[in-house]
């Protein structure tokens, strides 16, 4: 049942913009609210999820604000649904998974604005003109009635977030932000709020391999997207994975896929079916999902 918002006349984007805080979070880390939203909104948190109808009901908020930091599959689709129920209501996601499929599902799912920690107060104030002129054409709108828009839910995403998962996918978003350069046990470890040797035991013990290793099949994964451009040099393609040697990236890519990195990127000037998609080289290099550990080692 879809629900019109009531509105107040005269809610508009003053000095600081009201939001209502839907706190989803998984990781303590992550669930205390940023000094730049703080500073720059009234922010509301709403007490339990069992009571998010009855508070937006009441109006006075210029938007909501979905703080997911780990997304799993119930906290986007409480999103989806809050939207298709009050179809008027602003909506920023603010999560730490920078990803493409992700941030494609919630523009079309009508989240005005897609942010990753940690947000700047660039960002943030990009965001709020945003919300801003949402606020001045609503100011001049009767509530409006939509159907549902339950885009489907990105399949990377998984159904909930185990114990270790929470744990370590700080590492496994850093490596995916950071393949390119040095990455160090001792920086993802803090990461993890955890010793070196304790981050290495984890991680080995929940994906089966080791965190460099993860590192290095992470780069292979790339290199593999990179490659599938058949006018690419591969000596280029290694240093854009973060080797910085071609030999030795050449020998590691034959190790872990087959054939050589030229071979490879061959195949695909003459070849008649397409590349292998992502999730199928994800398996060949036996690499976790980057939301969800393996079930065994």
């Amino acid at each position: 049942m879809l629900l019109p918002i009531p509105r107040k006349r005269g809610i508009k984007l003053n000095r600081r913009p009201k939001l209502l805080w839907i706190d989803l979070t998984v990781s303590v880390r992550h669930a205390e609210l940023s000094a730049v939203f703080t500073e720059a909104c009234e922010i509301r948190v709403c007490p339990e999820l069992s009571q998010l109808d009855e508070t937006v009901r009441q109006g006075g908020f210029n938007g909501v604000c979905f703080d997911v930091d780990y997304p799993d599959q119930y906290s986007l689709d409480l999103l989806r649904k809050t939207k298709a129920r009050y179809p008027s209501l602003p909506v920023l996601l603010l999560t730490l998974q920078h990803s493409e499929s992700l941030a494609v599902w919630a523009f079309r799912t009508g989240v005005i604005d897609f942010l990753v920690k940690p947000v700047s107060r660039t960002e943030l104030h990009r965001s709020l003109q945003i919300l801003n002129k949402v606020s001045d054409f609503q100011a001049t709108q009767e509530s409006r009635m939509l159907v549902d828009n339950l885009a489907p839910i990105p399949a990377e995403i998984p159904i909930t977030m185990r114990k270790d998962d929470i744990r370590l996918l700080p590492a496994i978003y850093f490596v995916k932000r950071n393949f390119r350069y040095k990455v160090r046990n001792e920086v993802v470890a803090e990461l993890c709020e955890m010793s070196p040797f304790r981050f290495s035991r984890s991680f080995r013990e929940t994906y089966g391999i080791t965190f460099q290793d993860y590192v290095i099949r992470y780069r292979i994964l790339e290199g593999c997207r990179i490659l599938r451009n058949p006018n690419i040099n591969v000596t280029d393609v290694a240093y854009a994975v973060g080797f910085n040697d071609a030999s030795y990236f050449a020998r590691t890519f034959k190790r872990y896929i087959g054939t050589a990195p030229s071979a490879y990127c061959s195949e695909f000037r003459t070849a008649s079916t397409p590349p292998p998609d992502t999730a199928v080289m994800r398996a060949l290099l036996k690499l976790p999902q980057e939301t969800a550990a393996n079930d065994s080692a």
